[in-house]
């Protein structure tokens, strides 16, 4: 008996075939990581982006209410003194490595340490100040903190008065801050907070002043 042998044909795919499948498999790959890399750094940015506009509301909102309690802000050096009567209320300074420092302690520390704290109006919520990752990742920089009284800013023609007791009694308190999302101190972005704040106490002894 005669047995007839058939090759089988196996169907594969060459070498050249391979090559072409894992060059594109790669591409798409490296397209898609790229993606979610840029996505990831911009969801990065936007939660620390978060964190700091609320540090940052939080500090001038803190200052803007102890001003309005105020007759008097002087400044020393590079320390901001309210004071009532003569009396100091509260001391405000900037250190880049802890954040704002009210009466010479961080601000935000100042929240988490008296849960029960109301000054402010805000002192349920959580502050966060983290300049900077263990690793040594600058996520932004308190660059300066600057209060300076109305009168002595020309100009701002939308609070320009006539009134000169109104401009002294009035304040202009400002947050200049790098946001920075890299290894070293190059600038990503720039951001500015700024308040305008009214003493009426500091208005009224103006006035009483004149009118004696």
């Amino acid at each position: 008996m005669t047995v007839i042998v058939r090759p089988k044909h196996i169907q594969a795919f060459t070498l050249v075939e391979t090559m072409v499948a894992l060059i594109i498999s790669g591409a798409v790959f490296v397209g898609l990581f790229s993606i979610l890399a840029t996505l990831d750094n911009k969801f990065e940015v936007e939660v620390v982006r978060g964190e700091l506009v609320t540090y940052c509301n939080y500090v001038l909102d803190d200052i803007a209410q102890n001003i309005r309690l105020s007759d008097q802000m002087e400044r020393n050096n590079d320390e901001f003194i309210i004071s009532l009567n003569k009396k100091p209320l509260h001391t405000y300074s900037l250190s880049k490595e802890e954040g704002v420092l009210k009466d010479g302690i961080p601000i935000h520390e100042e929240i988490q340490n008296h849960p029960k704290n109301t000054d402010g109006g805000t002192a349920k919520h959580k502050i966060f100040y983290v300049s900077k990752k263990k690793n040594g990742f600058i996520k932004y920089i308190l660059e300066e903190l600057e209060i300076e009284n109305l009168a002595n800013i020309d100009g701002n023609l939308l609070y320009d008065t006539t009134d000169g007791n109104l401009r002294l009694s009035s304040f202009v308190i400002e947050l200049h801050v790098k946001l920075i999302m890299g290894w070293d101190e190059g600038i990503y972005k720039r951001l500015n907070f700024e308040r305008i704040v009214f003493s009426s106490a500091k208005y009224f002894i103006l006035t009483g002043k004149n009118q004696s």
